[in-house]
């Protein structure tokens, strides 16, 4: 799970592009990038760590131009030695640059470099879709995307900028979300629109999967790659986790989305006798809300406060970043918890981190007893389309049952939203992706 935004025909393209970036912090940690643009030239900073960190007020002045594209990366491949693996990516095309920035994960890379048959110099399959264009560059942009976006497989969200036009692309399944907006006579392309809020862009639309939508000095162009046949797989997960509450997401608010799944999580999964009902910050909060609605299983009351100076912990790199991060990221309200008999949401249990250090800290609070509700089901199968969890090893619900987890973080009791309920609370259940907690890839 990355972040893209892209800002074009913009006055300080590239400070907007930064806060655009900053406001999509919660996708990725890692590494951040900018292509800037003046109409002849492309400009790139690009550097590891926190947007706050990679870009100084130096940088941002060596980023010239009213166009820039931006990304953060979250890896989901190893980064080889010597290898530039920070988007936007460049290079040329129709003889003059090019840059790419891409959120997904292409599933058919193998077949794509062995027809490209060239050198590669990242270990991205982000450049395949860039020498792809190089390869079959007639200058017409579009007919250019037709051609390369039928040869790929996978998930895609992308954007693309040439010194005067910047285009934006989802894949016929739409299974990362990717909208644009207006300000200033300007055009912003996000994957998600807190992102287009944060610079104040109005008549914020979705591109549509399939969908190639132009941005030029003429005005907007809407251009259909696919037919509309193709099965829709939205990624379930970036409602549940990825997105910010603030951002709508395939059409439904986040927040909307996450307070419905725990009113339903506590009408399939109480805890009657329960006190207070607490979230595991912040994605599950409004989880919580939801389910401590109806004051049957316990009432709202967070009593785990969250340390916003430390990342969220699915994302960091690394299993030792994730155990030493945990330990700092989490305070308690601990007259709250004395003598409570709690029950403590979550929006799921990936790789079993942070939720054993937290149940163990509530026992030592005093903590009566901790019942452990999921707004999701099982997450047993691993992501090919671009969350990092690449096998079934790092899945804790992969190998243990709920009853063998549940010992495992020593809770009362824990209990996961069916899948069933969670395909019933969309009008079109099969227009989503749950090949994390199925297996049935696409």
């Amino acid at each position: 799970m990355c972040a893209i935004f892209g800002v074009y025909h913009t006055r300080k393209a590239a400070e907007l592009c930064v806060i655009g970036l900053h406001s999509m912090q919660h996708r990725a940690i890692d590494f951040a990038g900018i292509v800037s643009n003046d109409g002849r030239h492309f400009y790139r900073e690009a550097h590891p760590g926190l947007v706050r960190i990679a870009f100084t007020a130096g940088m941002l002045e060596r980023l010239h131009g009213l166009d820039a594209l931006g990304h953060l990366r979250y890896p989901t491949v190893q980064d080889g030695p010597g290898r530039d693996n920070i988007q936007p990516l460049q290079g040329i095309y129709d003889g003059k640059p090019i840059s790419i920035a891409h959120n997904g994960n292409l599933t058919n890379v193998d077949a794509l470099k062995l027809d490209l048959n060239m050198p590669f110099a990242t270990s991205l399959d982000s450049e395949c879709i860039l020498r792809l264009f190089e390869k079959y560059d007639s200058g017409d942009i579009v007919v250019d995307a037709a051609k390369v976006f039928s040869l790929l497989e996978g998930s895609y969200a992308l954007c693309i900028m040439l010194p005067d036009v910047m285009i934006a692309v989802r894949d016929p399944t739409g299974n990362r979300p990717l909208s644009y907006g207006v300000s200033n006579g300007g055009y912003f392309v996000s994957s998600e629109t807190c992102a287009l809020t944060a610079v104040d862009a109005e008549g914020i639309e979705d591109i549509r999967p399939g969908e190639l939508v132009s941005f030029s000095v003429a005005g907007v162009a809407k251009h259909r790659l696919f037919e509309s046949s193709t099965t829709l797989k939205q990624c379930r997960f970036e409602s549940i986790y990825l997105g910010l509450p603030s951002s709508t997401i395939f059409g439904k608010s986040v927040a909307t989305f996450r307070r419905e799944l725990g009113i339903k999580l506590e009408e399939v999964c109480p805890a009657h006798g329960a006190d207070i009902v607490t979230p595991v910050p912040d994605s599950a909060m409004y989880m919580a809300v939801g389910y401590g609605e109806s004051q049957r299983s316990g009432v709202y009351m967070p009593v785990i406060l969250r340390n916003h100076y430390v990342g969220r912990t699915f994302i960091a790199a690394t299993q030792a970043k994730r155990d030493a991060e945990v330990v700092q990221k989490f305070s308690f309200a601990s007259d709250e918890i004395r003598g409570k008999s709690i029950v403590l949401v979550d929006d799921s249990i990936v790789r079993g981190t942070t939720l054993p250090k937290i149940v163990r800290k509530l026992r030592t609070l005093g903590a009566k007893a901790v019942h452990v509700r999921i707004g999701s089901p099982p997450t047993v199968y691993p992501c090919r389309y671009g969350i990092n969890t690449p096998t079934s090893e790092e899945l804790i619900a992969a190998h243990q049952t709920p009853e063998e987890i549940r010992m495992s973080i020593d809770a009362d009791s824990l209990e996961y939203l069916p899948l069933e309920v969670l395909r019933n609370l969309s009008p079109q259940p099969d227009s989503f992706c749950y090949a994390c907690m199925n297996g049935e890839y696409w």
